[in-house]
């Protein structure tokens, strides 16, 4: 909060003022002195150890099972193929479009 000067409280030469006493809230001290009593508590417990036989009858009925697999093979020869025109499509130094030789038209990255 913003106060505003009191012009008619301080005059030169330097004057004091007695200003009303703060009180601040009484401050208390606490002592404590502790008295220690031992009251001794039993609580006995027993344990009783029992073994118990069990025999369990378990009949068996014994069966068993066979797996087998068949692997078939199958060859077969395809005829040879015509050789290719000089300058057709297809592969090989004579080649024409697609994959050739170097500077022949195909796929690839182009020089400029």
């Amino acid at each position: 909060m913003f106060c505003k000067p009191r012009p008619n409280v301080c005059k030169l030469p330097t004057t004091s003022q007695v200003m009303p006493t703060q009180v601040a809230p009484t401050q208390q001290n606490v002592v404590d002195k502790t008295c220690e009593y031992i009251v001794p508590h039993v609580y006995p417990t027993h344990t009783h150890y029992n073994t118990n036989h069990v025999y369990k009858h378990v009949a068996s009925f014994p069966h068993t099972t066979s797996q087998s697999q068949q692997v078939f093979n199958q060859q077969f020869v395809q005829p040879a193929a015509p050789a290719p025109a000089p300058g057709a499509p297809g592969f090989g130094p004579a080649a024409g479009p697609g994959f050739g030789a170097a500077g022949a038209p195909g796929f690839g990255f182009r020089r400029r």
